[in-house]
């Protein structure tokens, strides 16, 4: 006998004839399973392209994106403080990136604290690589290790417009530093003073001409970690028998020399000594060395004019001769007018 789809509803899935009253809940389940599938692709994370059939730098490329900028390769000693950036080829669970502890160490996964301080890209990627190798964590290990440049800035103080931290430039010159810091004020000096987190013990002075462009000095080259200090104006004094003596800024000139510091006193006073100037030095032990110039000479040309430097003194001497002439010619001058006053011929 004939049955009608109605009194025997069937559903036609796949080929197959399922009851009616199965229907809703394998089409309710086919629709779970695809949403989750679906879920599931998603979420999944790219294979690398080894396992896709790509190569090694693809695989490089892929890691990078997901690790965001990855630094570059430094020949300098890695500090504490520094963002590093570890990447394992084709490994992607033991790339990462983190900071160097104050200890020197960055934590591993599976190896645990590495101290890598001290050590620049190759030793550290070596280290890295042989303690995975060590372990049986992988036979043969491609390691890459970067230092994060714009993590560690280069600071820059004193007289500089815009005193801070900056990132470093793309060449990394003294000269474009200071340009992105707004470039040297009016008060600033001749002198640069550089310290490295490397060496802090370490002072580094140049000597600063902005005009000399094709220099060594100019174009030097600064690393992420230094500190830059323009230092300012330095002071030399001036006293004796000079017209005007005081203190005077060094700012006028590259150097100036003592007879121009001279002439900025207002140049020597009449009972000075001119062969009796003393130049007083301090020197970096805190010891003072006085040198005895002959500014007669120096004037003619006979002798070297020497250059001033921040903090120098100059003393022009009075003449003891000079001044007992001056004192006896007052004396005389008394005793005349006495005379002539006390005479009544």
């Amino acid at each position: 006998m004939r049955m009608s789809n109605e009194s025997n509803p069937t559903s036609f899935v796949s080929g197959n004839t399922i009851p009616g009253g199965q229907s809703a809940t394998v089409l309710a389940t086919l629709l779970l399973a695809a949403v989750a599938v679906c879920s599931a692709q998603t979420e999944r994370p790219a294979l690398v392209p080894s396992q896709q059939g790509g190569s090694s730098a693809g695989a490089a490329a892929l890691q990078s994106s997901q690790l965001g900028s990855i630094g570059g390769l430094t020949d300098e000693p890695i500090s504490p403080g520094e963002t590093v950036h570890i990447i394992v080829f084709d490994a992607p669970d033991f790339s990462l990136v983190t900071r160097v502890s104050e200890s020197g160490d960055v934590a591993y996964p599976l190896v645990g604290a590495v101290h890598i301080a001290g050590l620049n890209s190759a030793a550290a990627e070596a280290l890295i690589a042989g303690q995975l190798k060590e372990r049986d964590l992988m036979p043969n290990p491609q390691v890459l290790v970067t230092v994060d440049s714009a993590s560690t800035g280069i600071t820059v103080l004193g007289e500089v417009r815009s005193p801070g931290i900056y990132p470093p430039p793309g060449k990394h010159l003294l000269s474009d530093l200071l340009a992105a810091a707004g470039g040297l004020n009016a008060s600033a000096g001749r002198v640069i003073e550089i310290t490295s987190d490397h060496a802090p013990d370490k002072t580094i002075d140049i000597p600063w001409d902005p005009t000399m462009h094709n220099t060594s000095n100019y174009d030097r080259v600064v690393f992420p970690g230094d500190r830059v200090l323009v230092r300012g104006c330095g002071i030399a004094y001036v006293g004796g028998k000079v017209l005007k003596p005081g203190a005077y800024s060094l700012c006028g000139s590259p150097q100036l020399t003592l007879s121009e510091m001279i002439a900025i006193a207002g140049g020597i006073a009449p009972m000075a000594s001119q062969s009796k100037t003393f130049l007083v030095r301090a020197q970096p032990d805190g010891t003072k060395v006085v040198q005895q110039i002959d500014v007669h000479k120096v004037l003619s040309s006979k002798s070297a004019d020497p250059v001033v430097r921040e903090d120098d003194i100059i003393y022009v001497s009075p003449s003891p001769l000079k001044v007992a002439a001056s004192q006896a010619m007052l004396f005389a001058f008394g005793i005349t007018n006495a005379l002539i006053y006390a005479y009544h011929p």
